[in-house]
């Protein structure tokens, strides 16, 4: 028995995990029990014959999660159903199907919830977009938002950077300033150059406010766009809980513990020169790739692309333009 045939026997979500595949086995199990098969109707033949294939597809499938037991798995639509219907099936307004594809989205995911190719993740995209719609395309395109979000924080790295001259009466800086104030120009120097530079390179924070405003607008209209730029595919705002330079961020966070340590006394003292030892080190991991910040930020991005998948499918069903082997139009 094939991993499709399985997942179609137990009747599975496109995004399951063990706790999904052992309700969905004893839930059929409880079906077809003897007693309860009588009971409903169903003779005991077909009851022991689908109770062999509900067996064989819980066997074939609980190999699949030995490795990892807490992975999530994407169903098999591929070799599964031949006629199944995929993501871009856009209903209009009238009524009438104005596109339809044989794609399905989680054909282009993998257990961990990632396009399989670049080219499997342009493809779904556009399967799973609505025709048109060119003024929300340009207001929430890639371009028009991260160009506010560039001069935003431009601003705010104009009016604040300490090197300015109209802002450098703002900041000490002289050879005799205490230790707060030279900790007052780092933190001035660091933040506002770093979040304008990855906006500039990365467009994170303008990515996760049109998704965000993206997702409102489809579930209010039931009409989804695709205005993420070509070749992006994972959520906005998981990679922005993930790609930080963790450890440039922590840097200015322990200068100012120590700051706060030296002007305490007793257990305060030793509580903000530990939490500064503990973010120096761990800043210094950050820049390998490793420490506390950087496993939390992991942890939670992969916690919120798990939540977000489901989202978004949610979001597709409810627009029309998404349909599966369970869920079919």
């Amino acid at each position: 028995m094939t991993q499709a045939e399985a997942e179609k026997v137990l009747d599975l979500p496109e995004r399951y995990g063990t706790d999904e595949l052992r309700q969905a086995f004893k839930a059929l199990a409880q079906e077809y029990h003897p007693d309860n098969a009588a009971r409903n109707g169903i003779s005991q033949q077909f009851a022991q014959q689908r109770m062999i294939e509900v067996n064989r597809a819980y066997a074939t499938l609980k190999r699949l999660f030995d490795a990892n037991p807490s992975q999530t798995i994407h169903r098999d639509l591929v070799s599964g159903a031949a006629h199944n219907r995929g993501v871009g099936v856009h209903v209009a307004p009238s009524g009438d199907r104005s596109v339809e594809t044989q794609l399905d989205d989680s054909l282009f995911w993998d257990e961990n919830g990632n396009p399989r190719s670049a080219v499997m993740e342009n493809e779904a995209n556009a399967a799973a977009d609505a025709p048109g719609h060119g003024l929300r395309r340009t207001l929430l395109g890639p371009v028009l938002l991260r160009l506010a979000f560039i001069a935003l924080l431009g601003l705010v790295w104009w009016r604040t950077f300490p090197l300015l001259p109209d802002n450098r009466a703002n900041f000490d800086m002289s050879p005799t300033a205490p230790l707060s104030s030279l900790v007052a120009v780092l933190t001035a120097v660091v933040y506002p150059s770093y979040f304008l530079l990855y906006e500039v390179f990365a467009g994170g924070f303008s990515g996760t406010v049109r998704e965000i405003i993206n997702g409102i607008v489809s579930n209010a209209t039931h009409v989804h766009v695709e205005v993420r730029r070509k070749g992006s595919y994972r959520s906005s705002l998981s990679g922005l809980v993930r790609n930080q330079v963790y450890g440039l961020l922590e840097l200015p966070l322990a200068a100012l513990s120590v700051v706060r340590g030296m002007d305490a006394a007793g257990t305060s003292q030793v509580v903000s020169f530990v939490v500064a030892g503990v973010l120096v080190v761990d800043a210094l991991l950050g820049f390998f790739g490793t420490g506390i910040v950087v496993s939390v930020a992991r942890w939670l991005s992969d916690l919120i692309e798990k939540h977000y998948v489901t989202m978004r499918m949610n979001m597709l069903k409810r627009c029309g333009q998404w349909a599966s082997a369970r869920h079919g139009r």
